[in-house]
């Protein structure tokens, strides 16, 4: 039988909020106001320095740009949602393999040629695309801590 033997409960426990936090931050302004000068709300001051918040390649919620880019939502929500899976995810993988490294470099390899290709004009992203490859990069970023706070045990 296995079990899943959890460590650094408080760490992750703890961490949950502050994701959480910075998901309904990335959102922007428009999940809590129907209007407002998105230069100057507080979510844009927030992610100024990790996104570029270019409003042609963001969201909207209610008319109003949210505080990421499409992929820096996709990163993000990808992000909370593996760390909520964690415990399913490492209970699944059951420490056989350690290939969440592996995953990361594909998809920051795919993140890459995205960018470089839109780039250089060989296609055109959209927002979905954006949101979907960030997406690919924000969950094997979660993965890749499992080993800190979850451990199988085989208690045969």
């Amino acid at each position: 039988m296995w079990r899943l033997h959890a460590h650094n409960k408080l760490l992750y426990w703890g961490l949950l909020p502050t994701l959480t936090f910075l998901f309904l931050a990335a959102l922007g302004p428009g999940l809590f106001e129907t209007s407002a000068t998105t230069v100057t709300s507080w979510q844009f001051a927030v992610f100024d320095v990790l996104c570029h918040q270019d409003p042609f390649r963001s969201f909207s919620i209610s008319g109003i740009q949210m505080a990421v880019c499409a992929r820096c939502l996709g990163i993000y929500a990808a992000l909370l949602m593996g760390w909520i899976l964690l415990p399913v995810y490492a209970y699944l993988e059951k420490g056989k393999s350690k290939i969440e490294k592996g995953w990361l470099i594909a998809a920051i390899l795919l993140n890459l040629a995205d960018v470089l290709g839109n780039y250089f004009g060989l296609w055109t992203n959209t927002l979905i695309s954006r949101f979907i490859l960030g997406a690919l990069l924000g969950l094997p970023l979660a993965f890749i801590l499992v080993h800190e706070f979850f451990t199988i045990n085989n208690s045969e």
